[in-house]
C-alpha cells in the first residue's frame, strides 16, 4: 500500500498555551503523543492480551503541517489483529468510539468502557492517559483516516474531573484531582481530613499539619484538591494533599444526556444546613439540589427537561414574555428539538 494511501492518526493541537505560529512547546508535544502512545497500546494489550505486540503499532511521524499544528502519525508497517482485520484502524476506532460518547453520550461512556477494555490494569492505564488529553488549555484533536480530515476528536477539560473520578472508582494510584465536601476533620496523631467525593466515596485525605487552619477553615464546604492516591485491601487514601481550595464555580458541558451547545458555568455550594450539593445558574434559570452530586445532577437534569417540555410543547403565545426571553437565553446553549427527541426516548412521548 503506498504511503499516502496508508491510515495515520492525525493530531490537531490548536493555538493556545503551548501553540503559537504553528510551533508547539517541545515537551508539551512530547506529553501528548506519549498519552495517545499510551492510549493505543492499553486498549491493543486489554483486547489481546499477549498477542499484542507493542512494537508493531509504535507509532512515527515525518513532518508536522500547518494548520495550528498537525501531526500525521502511523505504524512503519500495518500487521493484521488475531482476527485478521487491520490492527491500527481497528485499535485507533475504538479510541474515537470511546472519545465520541464521552462527548455525546456521556451516561453510555462507563459502560462501554468496561465493553471495550475489559483488563482492569489497561482500562486505568487509559483512563490517566485520557484525562491527562483532556487536562490540556489547547485542546488535542484526534483522527485516524488517510487523507488529512478538518478536524478531530477530542476531549474537553471538563471531563478530566470526571475521568479523574472514575479512575478512583477502579482503584487507580499516583496523582489525582478530587472534588468534594470536607465531611471531618482529624488532627490528633495523624492530620486528615474526610471528604464525601463527588462519585459518592468518602476518602481519608493527609495533610500537612501547617495547613489545619486552612482545612478547618473549608469544614462542610465543597473543596477541590490534588494528591497521591494509594489504595490497599481495606481502604483508600490520599496522602500530599495540596493546592486545596473552596469550589465556587462549575462548568458542565452536559447533564445527562443533554449536551449543551455551549458549556454552561454553574455557581456551586454546600449547604450545610439542609445538608444539600447546590448547582445553581440564576440568569437561565437552572438550579439542581440533592443529597449527594449525582443526585443534584439528577435534579438539574429534572428543570433541564421541564423547560424543554414548556417551550416545545406550548407555542410562543402561551408564555409570557419574561418566559420568551428565558427562552431565547437557553436556545444558546440548549438545542430544544434535539432534547425533546431525547426526552420521547426516555418516557415514551411525553
Amino acid at each position: 500500500m503506498a504511503e499516502r494511501e496508508t491510515p495515520k492518526t492525525w493530531i490537531f493541537i490548536r493555538d493556545g498555551d503551548i501553540v503559537k505560529n504553528h510551533s508547539i512547546e517541545g515537551l508539551a508535544f512530547a506529553r501528548i503523543i506519549t498519552d495517545v502512545q499510551r492510549v493505543i497500546d492499553n486498549i491493543g494489550a486489554s483486547k489481546y492480551g499477549k498477542d499484542y505486540k507493542k512494537e508493531d503499532l509504535r507509532l512515527y511521524f515525518k513532518d508536522i503541517q500547518e494548520g495550528s499544528v498537525v501531526a500525521p502519525m502511523y505504524p512503519i508497517t500495518y500487521p493484521a489483529s488475531p482476527d485478521s482485520k487491520n490492527l491500527f484502524t481497528e485499535i485507533t476506532g475504538i479510541m474515537e468510539r470511546l472519545i465520541t460518547t464521552l462527548n455525546t453520550k456521556p451516561d453510555l461512556f462507563r459502560e462501554q468502557l468496561e465493553s471495550e477494555i475489559t483488563s482492569p490494569p489497561e482500562r486505568i492505564g487509559l483512563l490517566k492517559s485520557l484525562a491527562s488529553l483532556s487536562s490540556s488549555n489547547t485542546p488535542v484533536e484526534i483522527k485516524t483516516s488517510v487523507k488529512k480530515p478538518q478536524n478531530g476528536h477530542f476531549i474537553p477539560k471538563h471531563y478530566t474531573s470526571y475521568l479523574n473520578d472514575l479512575l478512583i472508582d477502579y482503584g487507580g494510584y499516583g496523582e489525582v484531582s478530587v472534588s468534594g465536601v470536607i465531611v471531618r476533620i482529624n488532627g490528633d496523631k495523624n492530620y486528615y481530613f474526610t471528604i464525601e467525593a463527588k462519585n459518592g466515596h468518602k476518602y481519608n485525605c493527609y495533610f500537612d499539619p501547617s495547613k489545619e487552619e486552612t482545612v478547618k477553615s473549608l469544614y462542610k464546604k465543597w473543596v477541590g484538591f490534588k494528591g497521591d492516591m494509594t489504595k490497599t485491601q481495606k481502604q483508600t487514601k490520599i496522602h500530599s494533599v495540596k493546592e486545596l481550595d473552596e469550589v465556587k464555580t462549575e462548568t458542565l458541558h452536559n447533564a445527562e444526556n443533554y449536551v449543551f451547545k455551549e458549556p454552561i458555568k454553574f455557581d456551586v455550594h454546600y449547604d450545610n444546613d439542609d445538608k444539600l450539593w447546590c448547582i445553581e445558574n440564576e440568569s437561565l434559570s437552572l438550579s439542581g439540589y440533592g443529597t449527594s452530586y449525582n443526585k443534584a445532577l439528577n435534579s438539574l437534569t429534572d428543570e433541564i427537561e421541564g423547560h424543554v417540555l414548556s417551550f416545545t410543547n406550548f407555542p410562543d403565545e402561551k408564555h409570557s414574555s419574561e418566559s420568551l426571553r428565558l427562552k431565547e437565553r437557553l436556545s444558546v446553549y440548549i438545542d430544544f428539538k434535539a432534547a425533546k427527541k431525547i426526552i420521547d426516548g426516555k418516557y415514551g412521548g411525553v
